[in-house]
């Protein structure tokens, strides 16, 4: 009896070991994101057996991965009809891919069944804020962007999201706000970069801003620099603003335009001076804004502002009340219609 048990147990050995190196190499060809080489290994699964449910689930993710939409959805496709419970996962995948094709509405039908099913996955609820988004229902986009960031999600990816359905809805000043201290703490982030530009400029747009200067303070005075500065394009976020601003007009706010008088600081052609400059400010512990103005051909400054007044005798007397606090600064009372 010796034999056929050392035999028996040299072959479960092997067995374990091939498990083993598969393992591996499939460890391998995910984190060097090598979904060609993934397809390979799951497809050799599906076709020793085409009722791995497991193995077609992990191709049709692959194929997704890849940018084989199509052979994704087949294989994700006959998981959720033929096997016998498919989980959230499939239901998930399978509304991502419907999210590829710009179905929208049937994603979130499939994320909410994978939700019904026990899923609870970060990236489950960041998809489904991007498809509330794309179908409108903004509120409940917030809800679930938020969700995500509960369970763990990127912080920044989530308010970048948050920021555009914020755009989307035309309120370019909450996108502003929620933008400008992410861009502050990581300035090479091109996704928050552009979308916090573009913010600016269609604020500024909404605003239809004519600047005048009123009066320059007789104890204090300033100039502005003009200077070229470039709005050049950079790469958005995955819900895409520049495509939405394409495809469709904006429920942009309309509100009358009335004139308002500020207190301003400096004005700069690019925004890190801009981020710059206000830090230097901080010592006034006054609240300091950062607003965009297009000047068509003299490109776009940056102007730092605090206080909102709608007379030039409040912006005077702000100014006179803070004569200590703005002692070493150089501003202006500025007009904006």
């Amino acid at each position: 009896m010796k034999y056929p048990i050392i035999l028996l147990s040299l072959f479960l050995s092997g067995c374990a070991t091939t498990g083993q190196e598969e393992q591996q190499t499939i460890e391998q060809l995910t984190v060097s994101k090598n979904y060609a080489g993934l397809v390979e290994v799951y497809k050799s699964k599906v076709i020793e057996n085409d009722q791995d449910w497991d193995a077609q689930q992990k191709l049709a993710e692959a194929y997704l991965k890849s940018g084989d939409v199509e052979s994704a959805n087949f294989y994700v496709q006959r998981v959720i009809d033929l096997s016998d419970q498919p989980s959230g996962s499939a239901y998930f995948l399978k509304g991502k891919i419907l999210a590829k094709n710009f179905d929208f509405e049937g994603a979130l039908q499939h994320y909410s069944q994978a939700l019904a099913l026990g899923l609870i996955d970060a990236e489950l609820y960041m998809q489904r804020g991007i498809a509330l988004a794309q179908t409108k229902k903004y509120e409940t986009a917030l809800d679930s962007f938020n969700l995500a960031r509960l369970r763990g999600f990127n912080e920044t990816a989530v308010k970048n999201n948050i920021a555009m359905v914020y755009i989307y809805q035309g309120d370019f000043q909450s996108a502003v706000d929620i933008l400008l201290p992410v861009y502050e703490q990581d300035t090479t982030n091109s996704k928050v970069s552009s979308n916090l530009k573009l913010s600016l400029m269609k604020l500024e747009a909404t605003e239809d801003s004519n600047e005048t200067s009123v009066e320059i303070d007789p104890e204090k005075a300033t100039t502005e620099v003009e200077a070229q500065s470039s709005a050049g394009e950079a790469e958005v976020s995955a819900i895409s603003a520049e495509e939405f601003f394409e495809a469709e007009a904006v429920n942009i706010k309309s509100t009358p335009s009335e004139r308002k008088y500020y207190i301003q600081l400096g004005a700069y052609d690019n925004m890190p001076e801009a981020l710059e400059k206000r830090n230097e400010l901080l010592d006034t512990r006054l609240p300091i804004s950062i607003k965009s103005a297009d000047l068509g051909k003299s490109g776009t400054w940056y102007r730092l502002l605090t206080g909102e007044f709608d007379t030039y005798r409040q912006a005077r007397t702000f100014a006179v009340s803070n004569k200590a606090a703005l002692a070493s600064h150089d501003y202006f009372i500025q007009v904006i219609k």
